[in-house]
């Protein structure tokens, strides 16, 4: 049944498709000369209106009459395409459309029409809040973007719900305000490392490098530094900044928990 239904549809697509190539221009240029008709009509209302004096009123009927005369030497012309136009018009739709189908039979799902959709996760209630309260604060800021703070809590919130590009997006605006914030740029970091999955990308490096340029003892920019070095394989280079960084954090904050875990993955950690 599917493969019938695919055959019409694909029958239907090239006849829609081939059908303007087999027709004449005439109805087109008829159209057109009826415009400008209507328009002469229009300008002698105007004048008896008295809505146009005489002389532009000549000027404006000298150039419809113009544009008339022209349109009416091209309607005479042979409205329709060549016959090699038209060939290669219609195998070009019937070459598309099978192509068309070729790709959806290798990469679609033909056998999943007709079963039940798949039930989607119900989004809880505060979420779904959330949400709805980050939209409108999106919408607001698109009216008045000369917030950084607005954009600040639009990023962050961001990253609550996982929206990584949209956050990074949020961090640009506000660091376009307040280009000497270093906070800003550590987010902007974080953000680009969580859109690509914990790499290191040159983005994000840069946005590391520029808060720490800002506020030399940043520790979310020197953590995620030296986990840069960490990925580029210099194993022991990265474990010396970040014990460097844990040793000067109280033995209660979490971040010095996080550094000790990381720095006991390494395969070669002290």
């Amino acid at each position: 049944m599917i493969w019938f239904f695919i055959a019409l549809v694909s029958a239907l697509v090239i006849l829609a498709l081939v059908f303007p190539f087999l027709r004449r221009n005439d109805t087109a240029a008829a159209d057109g000369l009826g415009v400008f008709s209507g328009q002469l009509a229009e300008l002698a209302r105007d004048r008896e209106l008295g809505l146009i004096d005489e002389a532009e009123a000549r000027q404006v009927e000298l150039d419809i009459n113009r544009r008339l005369l022209a349109a009416q030497q091209y309607a005479e012309l042979d409205g329709s395409p060549s016959a090699r136009l038209r060939q290669a018009g219609i195998v070009l739709s019937a070459v598309a459309t099978m192509a068309a189908v070729a790709i959806y039979m290798n990469t679609g799902s033909p056998q999943l029409i007709g079963q039940a959709p798949v039930q989607q996760v119900e989004m809880p209630e505060q979420v779904r809040e959330l949400v709805t309260e980050v939209n409108a604060l999106a919408e607001r800021l698109m009216q008045n973007p000369d917030d950084p703070d607005g954009w600040a809590g639009l990023g962050q919130a961001y990253l609550a719900l996982g929206r990584f590009g949209e956050a990074a997006i949020a961090f640009n605006n506000a660091i376009n305000s307040r280009p000497d914030s270093a906070e800003l740029f550590a987010l902007l970091g974080q953000a680009y490392v969580f859109s690509e999955n914990g790499a290191l990308t040159p983005a994000a490096r840069e946005a590391f490098s520029r808060a720490l340029e800002l506020e030399p003892e940043n520790i979310i920019a020197r953590v995620y530094l030296a986990e840069a070095v960490l990925q580029d394989g210099d194993l022991e280079r990265g474990a010396q900044l970040l014990r460097a960084v844990r040793d000067e954090l109280a033995e209660d904050d979490p971040a010095r928990q996080f550094i000790d875990a990381r720095l006991a993955s390494l395969p070669e950690a002290p």
